[in-house]
């Protein structure tokens, strides 16, 4: 017998474990599995079942490239065919050059902030793409977050756009909500916003995003995290390390928050893990994985972008992306061993003098379709 042969819900379970990369190439071979793959209870079914095979990417030079950090931090042959979505078909942009100055990833689908405001939604592992217009109320210095409402079946994507005044003492937050399923952008009411929203840290986990937070009228306060769910469509505040003034977060394995926390004097680096994310708990448990001592580093004020923290059973380390990469700046990318056992700079090849904002992150090819 035949694995087609099997009956269907069968074969569903069987193909729902079966990674991503592997099921795309195998799309081609039989109908019925080309029809399966573009169901969205199975995608759905799939992304919890399927193991994820994250491909490391990097937003570098205003373009989003997969990227290799073995020997030298080097553009690769991906697993998936990975294609620039300025370069296709329908673009807006095929005149001009457009440049993607942030990058929001959100299980599977990306969401691109180009320097003259236009957003794209882009799937690199389908290949799918779309463009969405601006709101007609868009302010300047606005900020996007990428999530979606958790359906049983599937997933509705959304985008919040928010804009704050910089002035601590002016409450002025304005909220807007665009549905992909709808292509409609609509204003959020009925939310009082006291909180202050550090854009420069955030992550998305389970279809909700994740800031630092801290008091508007109270500039003494802790920060503290702040969720915003995009199923209820409200905002809640939880809680972050102890006695940390600044922390930027980022995600560990998929499954946990980390944060890590700079600290100049004495200069070192803390690495903290939620272990309690996806429960009942009222307040998130933090566990700190390690502490690095940035003195290896013989920079006297790094500054670190993004970062990315891995463990094994026996090595725990992290991988750290510097800040405004400019004409003066080292272009490298850290990796920084426990205990610091070793440290390892890996330079990259810079093709413009123009200043930019590096991002380094682990995207999980996913099935999930974009709602045109």
């Amino acid at each position: 017998m035949m694995i087609s042969d099997l009956p269907h819900h069968l074969l569903e379970e069987i193909l729902s474990r079966v990674p991503a990369t592997t099921l795309k190439r195998l799309q081609p071979t039989c109908k019925q599995w080309n029809a399966l793959l573009k169901d969205q209870i199975f995608t759905e079914k799939h992304h919890r079942k399927a193991p994820k095979q994250p491909l490391l990417l990097m937003l570098k030079e205003f373009r989003v490239c997969p990227v290799s950090v073995e020997i030298n931090l080097s553009v690769t042959a991906p697993s998936i065919e990975f294609k620039d979505p300025f370069d296709i078909k329908g673009s807006p942009s095929s005149s001009q050059q457009v440049n993607i100055v942030e990058v929001i990833h959100c299980e599977g689908l990306l969401l691109c902030i180009t320097e003259y405001n236009k957003l794209v939604v882009w799937n690199p592992f389908l290949g799918e793409t779309k463009w969405i217009q601006a709101s007609s109320h868009y302010k300047k210095k606005s900020s996007f977050a990428l999530g979606y409402k958790n359906n049983k079946s599937c997933r509705d994507y959304k985008i919040l756009r928010y804009w704050q005044s910089c002035k601590s003492e002016d409450q002025v937050v304005e909220f807007e909500i665009y549905e992909l399923s709808s292509d409609s952008w609509r204003f959020l009411d009925g939310i009082s916003l006291d909180y202050y929203i550090h854009a420069s840290g955030w992550v998305s986990l389970q279809g909700n995003t994740y800031w630092v937070g801290s008091e508007r009228k109270d500039k003494d306060s802790s920060i503290f995290l702040l969720s915003f769910d995009f199923t209820t469509e409200r905002f809640r505040r939880l809680n972050l390390p102890p006695v940390l003034p600044t922390m930027k977060l980022s995600l560990f394995r998929e499954e946990q928050i980390s944060g890590l926390h700079m600290n100049y004097f004495p200069l070192k680096m803390d690495l903290w893990v939620t272990t309690n994310f996806g429960t009942e708990a009222a307040a998130l448990s933090w566990s700190k994985s390690f502490t690095v001592d940035l003195h290896v580093l013989e920079e006297r004020y790094p500054m670190f972008t993004t970062f990315l923290l891995d463990e094994d059973k026996i090595h725990k380390k992290v991988v750290v992306c510097p800040g405004l990469v400019g004409r003066d700046t080292k272009n490298v990318v850290y990796i920084i061993g426990e205990d610091n056992e070793y440290h390892t700079e890996i330079p990259y090849v810079r093709s413009t003098q123009k200043p930019w904002w590096p991002r380094i992150f682990n995207y999980v090819p996913s099935l999930v379709q974009i709602q045109q």
